[in-house]
C-alpha cells in the first residue's frame, strides 16, 4: 500500500514482513522513511518496511503552494531582504517572472510582475539553496 506521510509530504510503501500469524500481534509503528516520524501504528504479527516512492517537495516549494518542478519552470530569483543595514535576512521575496506558466498563475492566483514577500528565512537554508 501506497502512502503520504502528513508531517513531510513524503510517499512511500508499506510491506508487512512476516505477518499473519495466529496470535502474538502488536502495534508496530509505520514510520516515514524520509522524516523518520511515525505516521500511525498498526496491529500485525510481522514487522513493516517502508520504502521512499518520492521525496517531498521543498519546504519553500510547500510555502508557496507549488511543486519543486514549478518553482524550477518559473525560474524566479529569490532574494534576500536584509534592511537597511544589510547585515541580517529579515526574509525572502522574488518577482513573479515573465512567461511564468498559465497553469501555475491559475493555481496560485499570481499575476506577471507581482512581489512575493515576507517568505520566512527557516525555509531557505543558510547557503541560499531550498
Amino acid at each position: 500500500m501506497n502512502e503520504e506521510c502528513p508531517k513531510c509530504g513524503a510517499e512511500f510503501s508499506v510491506t508487512v514482513i512476516g505477518g499473519g500469524g495466529i496470535c502474538g500481534a502488536c502495534r508496530e509503528p509505520i514510520d516515514c522513511p524520509y522524516c523518520h516520524e511515525t505516521v500511525r501504528e498498526e496491529r500485525t504479527t510481522g514487522t513493516f518496511t517502508e520504502t521512499l516512492i518520492k521525496a517531498p517537495d521543498s519546504l519553500l516549494s510547500r510555502h508557496l503552494g507549488i511543486s519543486d518542478d514549478d518553482w524550477e519552470e518559473m525560474g524566479a530569483e529569490l532574494n534576500a531582504n536584509t534592511g537597511n543595514s544589510g547585515e541580517m535576512t529579515y526574509c525572502y521575496w522574488f518577482m513573479i517572472p515573465e512567461g511564468t506558466s498559465e497553469e501555475i498563475l491559475h493555481k496560485t492566483g499570481w499575476k506577471t510582475g507581482q512581489m512575493i514577500d515576507q517568505i520566512p528565512v527557516e525555509l531557505v537554508d543558510s547557503d541560499g539553496s531550498y
